[in-house]
């Protein structure tokens, strides 16, 4: 990989893709290069028809609604937009963090955050069928198409302090590299257990992570076992 001299846009560029993790004295000096390891976009406009197109929610299937709601409500500080028991056995539920002011001087009531619903970004969407005798599996348990959710914060530390206050379950700490090849982490990115002996790729992974500067991440769990990856928001 080479180095040299890159201008402040690039620079400020891979501070953000990298959650400002990396020196910038290790930045690749042509970040398109074959030889690093960013591909950055180059699709131009989207296509006219998708014009206005917003990830609006994410939905988690739950076995645990109380739990959950005291998660991402009482720790990470969403709010609730609402319980919809649409049966006495079947519950959805929405939470976000309020929009203007991220979460703070930007205080919305839940009726407020109701009505923008549809115009709202990030937020998350429970549902429960408390009779089911169906047993999900969290990708911590078993690796499957849900990876994580992924959230920034102003102060990494500070928001890893208010986590271990709270009791929250912290898989991995800011400024902890992964060493393991297997794990609950691990399996939820996809590399753990289920993907098998594979030893010189998962080293190589373990002596790469630095790239994304994922040792500065922090990782939670939810009470069902979902991750939380945490990152530090670009100031």
């Amino acid at each position: 990989m080479s180095y040299g001299v890159y201008n402040s846009k690039t620079s400020s560029l891979l501070f953000y893709l990298l959650g400002g993790s990396l020196a910038y004295a290790c930045v690749p000096r042509d970040i398109d290069n074959s030889d690093g390891p960013f591909t950055i976009g180059n699709d131009g406009p989207a296509p006219a028809a998708t014009l206005g197109f917003a990830i609006n929610h994410i939905g988690l299937v739950t076995k645990n609604l109380t739990g959950m709601k005291h998660f991402y409500g009482n720790i990470l500080g969403m709010r609730l937009l609402f319980d919809a028991h649409v049966t006495p056995e079947f519950t959805v539920t929405y939470l976000g963090f309020a929009q203007g002011g991220r979460n703070g001087t930007g205080y919305q009531t839940g009726a407020e955050l109701l009505r923008d619903k549809n115009n709202l970004s990030g937020l998350i969407e429970l549902v429960q069928f408390n009779v089911s005798d169906d047993n999900p599996q969290a990708s911590t348990q078993r690796t499957n198409t849900f990876g994580h959710v992924g959230l920034i914060v102003p102060d990494l530390k500070k928001a890893q302090r208010w986590f271990e206050a709270k009791g929250a379950t912290i898989i991995k700490k800011t400024g902890v590299p992964i060493t393991a090849h297997t794990g609950r982490m691990q399996n939820a990115f996809g590399i753990g257990e289920f993907a098998g002996e594979h030893f010189a790729a998962k080293e190589a992974l373990v002596k790469a992570q630095s790239i994304i500067g994922f040792e500065t991440f922090l990782v939670l769990e939810d009470p069902d076992g979902n991750l939380v990856e945490i990152q530090q928001q670009d100031a």
